[in-house]
């Protein structure tokens, strides 16, 4: 690979150093010293010694210490390695960077906790609901609204995360032994650090990456394991926060409510991902279902062991003695099993019975609906003896999470191509011999119950997969409830013919009919526009579906409710980050008010990338914040894609808190309005230079992407998407050559691997100058780096060098002297979640 760097001459931004980042800083170092330590014990003092040098020597040159060594002096330490100690080397400094995430993401906790005891913490529920008192919204008003919230985090199985679940749960153990170590006396705190060092030697001698790829049920599995370990217990330390924070701040209890579920594409998504069956999808749906059970299972268990009160002290209620006459009939062995010792404990006895139903397979339970009639019961027979607090800590808790998790745990979508759709419907109407099927027809089949599928009848293998995945998700409904597979995604929608083949499809699965009185579906059928010319278009497809007599039919069925998905990947690849910004904006506000138009509630799904060229890189409550006033009625569902899932919820406490801001800035959107704040003409003022900004940015940002294939050429030459393709983690990276540049859209494989892969140039938005640089001819290309409409932050930077000559381009405020082709200047230095990010303008053949 053909790499360039910056000359040693161009000065370096000073390092950052923040007071409240201290403890950070002493975690660092002292994990440094550790790993140190490991190094020169299993690798040898030649390793250690060739790390410490290369250590030493970047460290003096990026502090300018006087005499320190330039790159290319650095550079050429590297190349005088042999073989076997530069790779150590190399391990050593990956090893570094983990445990770097591991303090970082202790920092956070630590910082929360800071802000906890201080004050009641920006961004917390708490923070919300007295925000929204000391506005005049009353108890009532604010009850209402958390009826009508549904918010819903997505897990997918992304590319982007190469880190094995090993090595996450190493990075958790240390982050949470870094927070051990705090304010513990000597003794203790040499205990801890015995520990962790014990766990850089662990961290030293695995692998980073597995040797085999992952299958499709290895991804399902660290999916689980989020929410088995995080999302569970992070989601009802929320819901408890909410109900303490409502109590305190209105003087009135908090009716029950469901505000947080859990979603998942892991095992569902179809788009482009030829290894996800139905067979796979069902056999997450199952593994979900066993996950969720087990979660039930072990809290039952910690319940029955507290609940110890005696008959004899305590008059229990008549409905929980009748309750356990019947479970001694259904039951005999587990009578058998407990009734001498829990003879005179009825409370405990009645959950051991229901810790029974939960753990067989299939569970002893039919519905999630007959469990929470059994912890109703314990709950009410708790008030009834006097344990209202015990109530309210162990019953509670538990019966909260029933109700919002079911059956199911994740909410699992399926998502796949419109194509597919087309193809398995010509070959299911060429197989019965009826001619291809337009719009119209498509609508009379919908309003018959005639099947298109005899299945004595042979299918191509791909329509036949088809079918299955719509049988697969009628079976899991049976199986395990609606809830838990009912959302049916279809990729580069362009028409509502799209949707209404993928009704037709699922009426064949027996999931729709039409005919009845009053109609059956028992699917949620959700368009995604992803490019540009999607986005534009959408708002007409969503109002011609909502006109659609058929479809009105559909949405009678689902509650006059509508989903709609926005994909904010895709769209920046094909416009840039700007276009592609202001008119995801405008779309949400002509499909929301398209919804409102037809009297149908609706929920946006906002499909985020981990990076800023893929639609992320904003703290999700600023994100939301920027989201246009009106347009989240109640539900909004965000994808959390890649390396971003570990960041969000590697720690119990961190998964606490990005659930928490979710809610809170999801409750505040309901009730605040950006535009109150504005004089008269400012927001058509600033609607008119968004749209010339965005028609000015999308001609510049697509000839410099698609017009001359320099850029192409630029991505092989300088980042390892070869040398992905043969990688053992994420999807293949080898098809993303067979592609076209520009091509469907499904170009997932480009970042196939983890963020040191990315190239983030497709995430820049080109914007005209108000005057051209004296240096430069007018009207060549230049870049307003990072603008986005609202308040979003973004914090992200190129990580390849390049290695072809490109245009100077400058950002606004740039105050460098010279911007000639070899002289790149740096005009800004930003901090995000603990680590530097670096805002250039370049020029020529330069660097980050």
């Amino acid at each position: 690979m053909t790499t360039t760097h910056v000359a040693a001459s161009v000065p370096l931004p000073p390092p950052v150093a923040r007071p409240q980042d201290a403890p950070l800083r002493q975690d660092v170092r002292w994990l440094a010293a550790t790993l140190g330590r490991v190094v020169r014990r299993l690798a040898g003092e030649d390793t250690f010694r060739a790390v410490e040098d290369l250590r030493r020597g970047s460290r003096a040159r990026r502090l300018g210490v006087p005499g320190a060594p330039d790159l290319d002096a650095l550079l050429a330490r590297t190349r005088s390695l042999p073989p076997e100690t530069a790779r150590l080397t190399a391990r050593a400094f990956t090893v570094f960077f983990i445990l770097i995430n591991a303090a970082e993401q202790a920092h956070r906790v630590r910082r929360s906790r800071q802000d906890d005891l201080a004050a009641v913490q920006r961004g917390s529920v708490r923070w919300s609901l007295r925000r929204l008192r000391e506005a005049g919204q009353g108890a009532e008003q604010v009850a209402r609204a958390l009826a009508a919230v549904n918010v819903r985090p997505v897990l997918t199985a992304h590319p982007t995360e190469s880190a094995r679940r090993t090595i996450l749960d190493l990075q958790a153990r240390l982050a949470e032994g870094l927070l051990a170590r705090d304010g513990t006396a000597e003794p203790q705190r040499r205990a801890i650090e015995r520990r962790l060092e014990g766990e850089v030697e662990l961290l030293w001698l695995t692998e980073e990456v597995r040797r085999d790829r992952p299958s499709v049920m290895d991804e399902v599995s660290n999916a689980l394991w989020y929410l088995e370990d995080r999302l569970l217990d992070a989601a009802s330390r929320v819901h408890e926060r909410l109900a303490q924070a409502f109590e305190d701040e209105f003087g009135c209890g908090l009716a029950p409510v469901t505000p947080l579920t859990l979603g998942s594409w892991v095992g569902g998504d179809r788009d482009g991902n030829p290894f996800v069956t139905a067979e796979i999808t069902l056999a997450a749906a199952r593994s979900a279902r066993r996950a969720v059970l087990g979660h039930y299972a072990r809290a039952l268990a910690d319940l029955a062991a507290r609940l110890s009160v005696s008959e004899r002290l305590a008059a229990v209620p008549r409905e929980l003695l009748a309750s356990l006459e019947r479970d001694r009939v259904e039951l005999p062995g587990v009578w058998e099993q407990n009734r001498r010792r829990n003879a005179d404990e009825p409370l405990r006895l009645k959950v051991s019975f229901m810790r029974a139903r939960v753990e067989r397979d299939p569970p002893g339970y039919g519905s999630p609906g007959e469990l929470e009639r059994d912890l109703t019961l314990v709950a009410d027979a708790l008030a009834a003896v006097g344990a209202a607090h015990a109530r309210h800590t162990l019953a509670e808790p538990l019966l909260a999470q029933v109700r919002t998790h079911g059956f199911h745990g994740y909410r699992l979508d399926v998502r796949e191509d419109a194509a597919v759709h087309t193809r398995a419907l010509h070959d299911l109407t060429a197989a019965v011999g009826m001619g291809e099927l337009d719009g119209a027809a498509i609508r009379r089949e919908l309003t018959g119950r005639r099947p298109l599928h005899a299945h004595h009848v042979d299918l191509a293998e791909p329509t036949d997969e088809t079918l299955r995945v719509f049988r697969a998700m009628r079976a899991i409904q049976d199986e395990i409830g609606q809830a838990a597979a009912s959302t049916y995604i279809v990729s580069r929608t362009r028409s509502a013919d799209d949707l209404l083949r993928v009704l037709l499809l699922a009426r064949e699965a027996g999931l729709v009919d039409l005919t009845r009185e009053p109609a059956l579906s028992r699917i949620d059928i959700v368009p995604l526009f992803e490019t540009l010319e999607d986005l534009e278009h959408a708002p007409l497809v969503v109002g011609s579906l909502l006109d659609d007599p058929i479809w009105q039919r559909h949405l009678a069925a689902r509650g006059r409710h509508q989903e709609v998905m926005l994909g904010y990947s895709d769209s920046a690849k094909d416009a840039g980050l700007f276009p592609s910004a202001w008119a995801l904006y405008r779309v949400q506000e002509d499909v929301a008010r398209a919804c409102a138009g037809a009297g149908v509630s609706w929920t946006l799904f906002h499909g985020r990338g981990g990076t800023v060229g893929r639609g992320g890189g904003s703290p999700v409550a600023r994100a939301l914040t920027a989201l246009p006033p009106g347009t989240v009625q109640g539900g909004i569902k965000i994808t959390e894609q890649g390396e971003i899932v570990s960041q969000n919820f590697g720690l119990l406490s961190i998964a606490e808190r990005s659930l928490e801001l979710m809610l809170s800035g999801v409750l505040l959107h309901r009730f605040e309005d950006w535009r109150d704040a504005l004089e008269p003409g400012e927001e058509a003022r600033f609607r008119g230079i968004m749209d010339r900004l965005a028609a000015d940015a999308l001609p510049r940002y697509r000839a410099l992407v698609y017009g001359s294939g320099d850029l192409l050429r630029l991505f092989l030459d300088t980042t390892p998407v070869r040398e992905l393709a043969d990688v053992r983690f994420g999807r293949p990276t080898a098809r993303w050559e067979r592609k076209r540049w520009r091509g469907s859209g499904r170009s997932h494989g480009s970042s196939g691997g983890p963020r040191r892969g990315s190239c983030c140039l497709d995430g820049w938005a080109l914007v005209p100058r108000s005057r051209p640089s004296p240096a430069s001819p007018a009207g060549s290309p230049c870049c307003a780096a990072w603008l986005t409409p609202g308040p979003s932050s973004m914090t992200s930077s190129p990580r390849w060098r390049w290695s072809v000559p490109r245009p100077t381009w400058r950002s606004p405020g740039c105050t460098c002297a010279s911007s000639a082709a070899t002289s790149p200047c740096s005009t800004a230095s930003r901090r995000s979640s603990g680590s530097q990010s670096l805002h250039c303008c370049e020029s020529g053949r330069a660097t980050t």
